[in-house]
Formats: C-alpha cells, sequence, structure tokens
C-alpha cells in the first residue's frame, strides 16, 4: 500500500492537509463556503449529496462521514433522501452520466420544483468532493470501521470546515 510517506493507517483528512498545507487552508474555506453558507439548500442537504457522490466515487472514508453529518443536519436518510431524490438523480448523472442523462435529471429536479440556485448548489457540491475525493483516494485513508457511539450535536459541526482550515493554516 503505497502513498505518502506522511499518512499512517491512523491518519485523518486533517492529517492529510496539514502534511501539504499549500492550498489546503483555501480548500477548507472553500468547502466551508460551499457546504455552510446559506443558500438554496441546507447544510444537512448538502452533506447527503457529498456523501452520495463519495459514495460514487469509492470513497467510503468521505461518504461514512457525510452521511453522519446530513443525519446530524436533517435527521436519517430515509427523512431526506425521498425529497432529495432528484437532486441525487442529477448529482449522479453529473458525475457519471451521458450529457443527455445529466440534461434530463435537470429538467426533472426543476420540474420537480427545486431551483436552479439548488440545482447549482449540487454542481459546486459535486466538483468539491471530486476533488476532496480524490486527495483522500491519493491518501488511501480507510472508512471507519464502526459508527462512533454519540453522534456531534449541529452546533458542534457548525463551524467544521473552518475549524479544519484553521488547523491546516498553522504553521
Amino acid at each position: 500500500m503505497t502513498t505518502f510517506s506522511s499518512v499512517t493507517s491512523q491518519s485523518s483528512l486533517t492529517d492529510v492537509l496539514k502534511a501539504f498545507p499549500k492550498n489546503s487552508e483555501k480548500l477548507m474555506r472553500l468547502a466551508h463556503d460551499v457546504m455552510a453558507e446559506p443558500g438554496a439548500l441546507s447544510r444537512g442537504e448538502r452533506e447527503a449529496i457529498a456523501a452520495l457522490v463519495s459514495g460514487l466515487n469509492g470513497v467510503g472514508y468521505c461518504a461514512f462521514y457525510h452521511a453522519i453529518f446530513s443525519e446530524v443536519f436533517s435527521g436519517p436518510d430515509r427523512d431526506t433522501g425521498q425529497r432529495l431524490a432528484p437532486l441525487m438523480t442529477y448529482a449522479r448523472h453529473l458525475c457519471q452520466g451521458t450529457g443527455d442523462e445529466v440534461d434530463a435529471a435537470f429538467q426533472a429536479a426543476l420540474d420537480s420544483g427545486w431551483s436552479e440556485q439548488a440545482i447549482y448548489e449540487v454542481v459546486e457540491v459535486c466538483g468539491l468532493f471530486n476533488y476532496i475525493n480524490c486527495i483522500v483516494r491519493a491518501a488511501k485513508l480507510p472508512a471507519p470501521q464502526a459508527r462512533p457511539k454519540h453522534l456531534p450535536t449541529p452546533d458542534e459541526l457548525a463551524g467544521s470546515y473552518t475549524t479544519w482550515a484553521d488547523m491546516v493554516g498553522q504553521k
């Protein structure tokens, strides 16, 4: 299992970003803007889309954490999944589909009542997590084996992306 020399089996994404800080702080600040700033989609909805994209990319580490974050902010997946179905279909086709499939999914999302702003936020989440998933895949971070006994609260996660940005930005 060859990866970066500073990455161990116990490393986290924060450890990887600290090892390569050049653009990491900016990336985490962008992650905050895309994932946590007010918009057409809630934080939990965006986290659910990030979990989907990470799963499509085969990155269990990110899929695991973003599914938990989505649950913390929006409740169980069964509560958000049906409501988000048109956006999830759009995200799936955006990541893996043909142009015609993307177009049809875009129109279906509009027809189901989602705004262009909401659909564009899906585009941002897809792009961001394709990037972050590449980092995690290159570092070979494993998916956690067990769910935490106690989930964090929304307040505990509210500033998580800026906290990570501050941590990786420290010299």
